[in-house]
C-alpha cells in the first residue's frame, strides 16, 4: 500500500505561479468582500483615487469599530489571506507575507476609512491562527478516495470549515478528483452543552442561559523529539451563550510553532515550546455590532511566547496532564467603562503580557476533574489610559458515564483591577457556575 501524503506539506518543485496565484487570491479576496459591501451601499466602501491619496497620507490610527469586527472578523478575514498561500502549496512561513500584504492594502485601499493598527494587527496576528488551524481541520476532513455522498459531504465540511480551500478545491477539480491516501492526524473532541449564568456580570439569573462549548486538540504533542512544522499540534475551542437578552461567544486556541521534547520516560514527557495564543469573548448583548454597553464583558488577546507542556502517569489509569504560557500580547482589546469618554466605543485598546495555566487529572475510564486560570496585564494604548489586570480561573469535573458520555460542572471566576491615570479605579469579580452534558471522542 502506498504511503499516505500529507495534505499540509509545501509543494516541490516551485515555479512562478506558486508565489503569483496567491497575490491574485488575496486580491480577489479584498475585491470581492469589497464588492459586496460596496452593492450594498455601505460608506465605507465609497473608494477611490482621492480616499486612496487620503489614506496614504494620514497614516495609520487606532479606529472605533465594533469589537466583533476589529477582534473576531479581521482575524477571520486575515486566515483567508494566509489560506490563499497554503491552499498553492507555500508552508506556514511563506504564507506570512501575504497575510500582511492582504491586511495593508484592504486597510488603504478598500475602504475610506483612514487605516487602523488595531485592524492590521489582528487581521495578520489572528489570520495566522485561523489560517493554519482552519487549513489544517479542513484537509483533515477530507479523503479523495472515497465517492458518492460520503464524497460530498466530505468535501462540503472541508469547504465551510474553510472556504478558501474548498474553492480552491472546487476550481481545480481535486473536489471530485481520485486521489491518493491521505494522511490523518489524531484530533481529540470536547463537547458540553447545559444551562449557565455566564452572561450576566452581576453572577444572577443561574440556568437561564445555555451555553455550549466545543474543544478541537490536534496532533499528537508528544509524537517527536522536535516540532518543526507550524501547527502539528493545536487546540481550538469556541462557545455560544444564549439567554433571554443575551448572546455571547467565545473563540480560543493555542498552537505549537515549535518544540523541543525532553525528560521523556515510558510514564511521563514534557515539551517546551514556541507557541501563538488568541483568546476572544464577549458576553455581547442582542445588540450585537452597536455601540450598546450596558452589562457587556469583552476581552480579546493574541500573542505568542513560551509555553511548557506535560504528562505524567500516576498508574491505575491515572495521569496528569498540564499547560503553562507566557506569552507577549502586542494587540488586545477589553472593555471599560470609561473607554466612551475617550474614544467612540466601549473597550481600550492595550498591549501587554499574559500568563495561563492549565492541569487536568484523568482516569481512563472515570472522568477528570480540572482547573485553569490566566492572568492578562494590558497598558492602555489607546482609550482611557492606565493599567488593567483581567483574571479568569476555571474550576471542573467530568464523569464518564458510558463510552465517552458524561455529566460535569464547571464554575468560573472573572476579576478586574483596572488603575486608570485620569479616572478611579474599576474593580470587579463574578463567579458563574454551569452543570452540563459532555462527551469525548
Amino acid at each position: 500500500m502506498s504511503r499516505p501524503v500529507d495534505f499540509n506539506v509545501s509543494t516541490e518543485p516551485r515555479d512562478a505561479g506558486s508565489y503569483l496565484w496567491p497575490l491574485v487570491d488575496v486580491v480577489g479576496i479584498n475585491l470581492t468582500l469589497w464588492g459586496f459591501a460596496f452593492a450594498t451601499g455601505a460608506p465605507f466602501a465609497q473608494i477611490g483615487p482621492e480616499t486612496w491619496k487620503a489614506n496614504l497620507r494620514a497614516g495609520l490610527q487606532w479606529d472605533d469599530n465594533e469589537f466583533e469586527v476589529n477582534q473576531f472578523f479581521h482575524p477571520y478575514q486575515g486566515g483567508m489571506y494566509f489560506s490563499s498561500a497554503r491552499v498553492h502549496g507555500l508552508n506556514f512561513w511563506e504564507a506570512v507575507p501575504y497575510t500582511m500584504f492582504g491586511a495593508g492594502t484592504w486597510e488603504y485601499f478598500m475602504e475610506t476609512e483612514q487605516a487602523s493598527t488595531n485592524d492590521w494587527m489582528t487581521t495578520t496576528w489572528g489570520g495566522f491562527f485561523f489560517g493554519e488551524a482552519l487549513f489544517r481541520l479542513s484537509n483533515n476532513l477530507l479523503d479523495e478516495t472515497t465517492s458518492g455522498s460520503t464524497r460530498f459531504w466530505k468535501e462540503f465540511s472541508a469547504l465551510a470549515v474553510n472556504p478558501i480551500n474548498g474553492i480552491d478545491r472546487l476550481v481545480s477539480g481535486r473536489s471530485w478528483d481520485t486521489g491518493p491516501r491521505q494522511k490523518k492526524f489524531p484530533v481529540d473532541v470536547n463537547l458540553r452543552v447545559g444551562a449557565d449564568g455566564i452572561g450576566l456580570s452581576e453572577g444572577t439569573g443561574w440556568g437561564q442561559t445555555f451555553r455550549a462549548r466545543i474543544r478541537f486538540d490536534y496532533g499528537e504533542l508528544y509524537a517527536k523529539p522536535n516540532i518543526t512544522v507550524p501547527f502539528e499540534y493545536f487546540n481550538l475551542a469556541g462557545e455560544l451563550s444564549v439567554a433571554k437578552d443575551t448572546l455571547g461567544e467565545g473563540i480560543e486556541g493555542t498552537g505549537v510553532l515549535l518544540g523541543h521534547r525532553f525528560a521523556t520516560a515510558k510514564a511521563h514527557a514534557n515539551l517546551i515550546a514556541w507557541t501563538l495564543g488568541y483568546e476572544y469573548f464577549t458576553n455581547g448583548t442582542t445588540k450585537m455590532l452597536t455601540r450598546q454597553t450596558d452589562g457587556i464583558y469583552q476581552l480579546a488577546a493574541m500573542g505568542t511566547g513560551a509555553s511548557w507542556f506535560g504528562r505524567f502517569g500516576l498508574g491505575s489509569g491515572f495521569r496528569i496532564d498540564s499547560e503553562v504560557d507566557w506569552l507577549a500580547i502586542p494587540t488586545s482589546a477589553l472593555t471599560s467603562p470609561y473607554a466612551p469618554y475617550e474614544a467612540n466605543r466601549s473597550f481600550n485598546y492595550g498591549m501587554g503580557t499574559a500568563i495561563k495555566g492549565e492541569v487536568n487529572l484523568r482516569h481512563e475510564r472515570f472522568g477528570r476533574v480540572y482547573a485553569s486560570m490566566d492572568r492578562y496585564i494590558f497598558s492602555v494604548v489607546d482609550g482611557a489610559k492606565g493599567t488593567e489586570h483581567v483574571g479568569i480561573l476555571e474550576l471542573g469535573a467530568y464523569a464518564n458515564i458510558y463510552q465517552g458520555h458524561g455529566l460535569g460542572f464547571t464554575a468560573h471566576r472573572y476579576d478586574r483591577i483596572s488603575h486608570y491615570k485620569h479616572y478611579g479605579d474599576v474593580t470587579d469579580d463574578f463567579w458563574s457556575g454551569q452543570a452540563h452534558y459532555e462527551v469525548e471522542w
